[in-house]
């Protein structure tokens, strides 16, 4: 994949959201979540490079048929699904725009934290209006700066109040 390819969902990618079929790992779920069209695989590496190989993870996700490259650019063929979306699969409905940003920061926090996440995601789980997110996004910021790097967290935190400022 080149630096300047745009990744961006695709129908059957935002019903994997709703549907988790494939049972995908909090890595995968996370960077699935995230992608939005508008940002170009470097962003993508930088925002995401605490979570591993992000082009192996874009790359997977691309295989499931979640993901579409603009661009022109290529997908590495070592990577290989394990499942795969079949094409005919109807389209489930897209979850609540709300629910989109805690599922991503539930998702975010468990693949930065693992099971120490566990407090955190209780205090997400009751969160149900716009302004009890945005409460919380601090602790969000702290908690994964806590348990990757500084630049991971403001790169989250950064993501998720832009998915609420959205709303």
């Amino acid at each position: 994949m080149r630096d300047t390819d745009t990744p961006n969902k695709t129908a059957a990618g935002r019903a994997e959201i709703s549907a988790r079929k494939l049972h995908l790992n909090p890595r995968q779920r996370t960077v699935l979540i995230a992608v939005n069209g508008n940002q170009s695989m470097q962003q993508i590496r930088d925002q995401f490079r605490v979570l591993g190989d992000v082009d192996a993870i874009i790359g997977n996700l691309h295989e499931y048929g979640l993901l579409e490259l603009h661009g022109g650019g290529a997908v590495p063929a070592a990577v290989a699904p394990s499942k795969a979306v079949p094409a005919t699969e109807p389209e489930m409905p897209q979850m609540p725009p709300l629910g989109l940003v805690r599922q991503f920061m539930n998702e975010s926090s468990v693949a930065a934290l693992g099971l120490r996440a566990f407090m955190f995601t209780l205090k997400l789980e009751r969160c149900y209006a716009k302004d009890e997110l945005l409460g919380l996004l601090p602790e969000y910021q702290r908690v994964l700066g806590k348990a990757k790097d500084p630049a991971y967290a403001d790169a989250m935190t950064r993501h998720a109040r832009e998915m609420l400022d959205a709303l």
